[in-house]
């Protein structure tokens, strides 16, 4: 199990090691703690049974089409398997629950979600936990940092997606423009102060800020 640590009330990351067509990404699984269980976000190979500490796991949600190796076991063990669109036809062997999206989703009031129609290679799910004012995403920012390998920080950068908090190329060239901006300035609508990023550093506070000034060249 990767080393796992509480960020807020009710918000756990866990780390684990991801190489990406050569390139050492890292990425980041989110266990929230909700009134009915637990959400699992974008899911690690991991023991299921390993976050039973926190509470019951209930749900797991693939947030994007790229986010999704691990769903199956953690499906398997008992958690129902939610996803955004479009996952459901590349994984048909994924024992999905449903489709989220805005305004139908089961975790209850402590979260927002907004199924971003934007880009369509991802469609991607962002996630706002109301009581800690987090936000919690997988592939629509990045937050790569200068401790990582001069490989990651290169292809990175060249990506358009280093230093810091940034949108890689594949986001800025794969979106329709228009439902982007009405979707980001949704995202910039609600009150967070801290991102949580599938890869990459979380921003513990001025998130909004962060990811405004990410988005400043759509905006």
């Amino acid at each position: 199990m990767a080393n796992g640590r509480q960020i807020a009330p009710g918000v756990n990351v866990f780390d684990a090691p991801l190489r990406f067509v050569g390139v050492e990404l890292g990425t980041k699984m989110t266990v929230l703690q909700l009134g009915a269980g637990l959400l699992v976000h974008s899911p690690i190979a991991a023991d299921p049974s390993s976050i039973s500490h926190l509470g019951e796991p209930r749900w797991v949600l693939a947030p994007n089409r790229f986010h999704h190796l691990y769903v199956g076991p953690w499906a398997d063990a008992g958690l129902e398997a939610w996803a955004g669109e479009g996952l459901a036809k590349k994984r048909p062997d994924l024992k999905l629950q449903g489709v989220v999206d805005s305004a139908t989703h089961p975790f209850g009031d402590e979260v927002a979600l907004l199924q971003m129609r934007s880009i369509p290679v991802l469609s991607e799910v962002v996630v706002l936990h109301r009581p800690s004012k987090t936000l919690v995403t997988s592939d629509f920012v990045f937050n790569i940092q200068k401790s990582a390998p001069w490989f990651t920080r290169f292809a990175m950068g060249s990506a358009l997606a280093y230093p810091g908090c940034r949108v890689s190329a594949l986001e800025r060239f794969g979106m329709k423009r228009k439902i982007a901006r009405e979707e980001v300035e949704t995202i910039l609508d609600w009150d967070f102060d801290r991102v949580v990023m599938a890869h990459g550093a979380v921003i513990e506070s001025g998130g909004k800020d962060a990811v405004a000034a990410a988005y400043s060249w759509l905006l």
